[in-house]
């Protein structure tokens, strides 16, 4: 169920077409969307629409193979046999003669786009093979250890959608952002020639609310992107109301950078830190931002350096998902018993999620499951395994989820070759929590959702985290009481 990390999320917005994302290109500066009419324009005679010439025999044949590939596999695949209300043959006769007809690539992409959009729903996309062949070979130079500084960059930030406006959320204290003097809370308005209000007015109605959202969130985010150590120029609100306009100098990518099938090389980032709470305690916070193979030896140390801590948080906001099947080693650290966190359905059989308890460290020594209270955060960019990972704790009764409800897309999903070496990314199976919930669409509620608020942010204050560390030292309080 893999999404790419913000920073990794410019190259990758080829897989979001289907889910209604526009390019940066494709948002029209305030200059180019706007063009003075000619005074001569009215008193012309309209012009005879030309019909352009019909592809040849060969191209049509091409098209239609392409098409019904796609189809056919969307066809076989879809986990859900009334396609979400689609009628799957009505749809292939309706956009089948559009397909033969398309006088270039680009037009036959359109179409295809179009027939999985009508599904609305997550991880469906059609990625063109020039971009899924440039991933591949960009994830053999970054896995090969080519030079960070010709690599892709970063800004070092992460934004959020508070209230109408695109906010600074964090700021990484060595990227360029904080180099720029950026601080959380800033409002941002422009990135190079994006107006991120056009950006988000570009969201499709046939998203909800939230999705939009996360797109738009994620996509501004990835404006920041770039080569390293080139400039990044946008347009930003500060703290006082003052419009500023930093120039940021892109850092290299940080963590590990991993392939994963036809998707960029995801830079994967891990952090842990110790941190008070209220009461004297002490807490253990781990932050990691794809699920990817490479977190899972750092998160066992991370946990074996706070078994003694008086709780752990798990922090997955912007978190946008990665391998599934990690989530079943990685819940094993806070589980004693074999429980089933989830059921992921396709339309011939399940497969049940089920955590294994963690009875031994990485060094060979004997361990219980950390046993204390764990506090998982999320928001609206936390997707996909992430969402598997919250939802199945929150529903066996394990962790206590903070935070923004999630993203809401939370597809298994695959990658296959078309005949004209395209990418169709496709949905497979459906995902529910223990309780049954369904997290497609609905997302992860939390048990107590905090709100990130701008004034907040412009304090230094993370009201999230803040919420986490309350909730444990008041967990840890009443235990003491019953102790005693």
């Amino acid at each position: 169920m893999p999404l790419p990390s913000p920073a990794t999320l410019g190259a990758a917005l080829l897989l979001l077409p289907a889910l209604g994302c526009a390019s940066a290109a494709g948002v029209p500066s305030a200059a180019s969307s706007v063009v003075a009419p000619s005074p001569l324009a009215a008193a012309a005679p309209a012009p005879t629409p030309s019909v352009p010439p019909a592809p040849p025999d060969s191209v049509r044949a091409a098209n239609v193979a392409v098409f019904d590939a796609a189809w056919r596999i969307v066809h076989e695949t879809h986990f859900d046999s009334t396609f979400n209300g689609v009628d799957w043959l009505a749809l292939r006769d309706e956009l089948r003669p559009q397909a033969e007809a398309a006088r270039s690539e680009d037009e036959l992409r359109r179409v295809v786009r179009a027939m999985l959009l009508r599904l609305r729903q997550s991880h469906f996309a059609l990625i063109p093979r020039e971009a899924a062949d440039g991933m591949e070979a960009a994830g053999r130079e970054a896995t090969k250890g080519a030079d960070a500084a010709a690599g892709p960059g970063d800004a070092g930030l992460s934004l959020r959608i508070v209230g109408d406006e695109f906010v600074v959320a964090r700021v990484d204290a060595d990227g360029g952002g904080a180099r720029a003097g950026v601080k959380p809370g800033w409002i941002v308005r422009k990135v190079g020639d994006v107006a991120l209000a056009d950006l988000r007015a570009r969201m499709p109605s046939e998203m909800g609310e939230r999705q939009r959202r996360m797109r738009a969130a994620s996509l501004a985010t990835a404006l920041f992107g770039g080569a390293a150590g080139t400039t990044a120029r946008a347009e930003f609100v500060d703290g006082s109301g003052r419009v500023v306009t930093p120039a940021i100098v892109r850092s290299p990518e940080r963590g590990e950078p991993v392939k994963f099938g036809n998707l960029p090389p995801i830079h994967t980032s891990f952090e842990r830190e110790r941190v008070a709470a209220p009461g004297g305690r002490s807490v253990g916070v781990i932050r990691f931002n794809a699920w990817m193979a490479s977190v899972a030896r750092p998160f066992d140390d991370a946990v074996d350096a706070f078994r003694g801590a008086d709780g752990i948080v798990i922090d997955l906001r912007g978190n946008g998902g990665g391998v599934g099947g990690l989530v079943m080693g990685i819940a094993g650290h806070f589980l004693t018993t074999h429980d089933t966190l989830g059921t992921m359905r396709t339309r011939r059989s399940d497969l049940r999620f089920v955590a294994n308890p963690r009875l031994v460290s990485r060094s060979g020594a004997r361990v219980h499951p950390y046993d204390g209270p764990v506090v998982v955060l999320v928001d609206v960019l936390s997707a996909s395994t992430s969402e598997v990972f919250a939802g199945g704790l929150q529903g066996i009764g394990r962790a206590r989820i903070v935070g923004d409800t999630t993203a809401g897309m939370a597809l298994p999903a695959l990658m296959e070759r078309l005949p004209n070496r395209d990418v169709l990314y496709h949905a497979f199976a459906d995902f529910f929590t223990p309780r049954g919930e369904r997290l497609e669409g609905r997302g992860v509620v939390p048990d107590e959702v905090v709100p990130l608020t701008r004034e907040a942010l412009l304090a230094g204050r993370d009201p999230q985290l803040e919420a986490a560390l309350r909730w444990i030292a008041s967990e840890r309080g009443k235990k003491a009481g019953r102790t005693n």
